[in-house]
């Protein structure tokens, strides 16, 4: 046995869950390989605490406590509470705002819109269509007359 074909059988190994004959291989090679003797014994410190560590079990009422939750009818938002959430986004866009117009300032725009566009270089498209071509059957017949 190899040490990729010890990796993916090292989880069913530790289940018990392989062939008399391939367990018998699989020792031979930990037995052989202090790598995979080593992989192995990490797989089988994850196994063993995860099987000791005792989760808590939920409270008798969970259940009943989902379904009461369940059953309560759905809180509708009210229009005070929308005239809120507007007034926080109308306070957000106001910020970004004056943000936008620090920004202008820092970048010495007190020109123009148009002149910071100018500024800015766009790089073209390499795919955009480029001017119509001559079609070959217009070639030939310029070529012929």
């Amino acid at each position: 046995m190899n040490c990729p074909a010890c990796e993916r059988q090292l989880s069913a190994y530790i289940d018990d869950q392989l062939a008399l004959e391939t367990r018998l291989e699989l020792e031979a090679h930990l037995d052989e390989c202090p790598r995979c003797r080593a992989d192995f014994e990490s797989h089988q410190a994850v196994w063993e605490a995860a099987h000791l560590s005792a989760g808590e079990a939920p409270p008798a009422t969970l259940w009943e406590g989902i379904i009461s939750r369940l059953e309560q009818p759905a809180q509708t938002t009210r229009l005070d509470d929308l005239a809120l959430m507007l007034r926080g986004l109308a306070a957000q866009v106001q910020d970004l705002q004056r943000g936008l117009d620090e920004l202008r300032q820092d970048l010495g725009s007190a020109a123009e819109p148009e002149t910071l566009r100018q500024g800015i270089r766009v790089r073209t498209n390499p795919f955009a269509p480029g001017p119509p071509r001559e079609s070959s059957v217009a070639r030939l017949v310029r070529r012929s007359s």
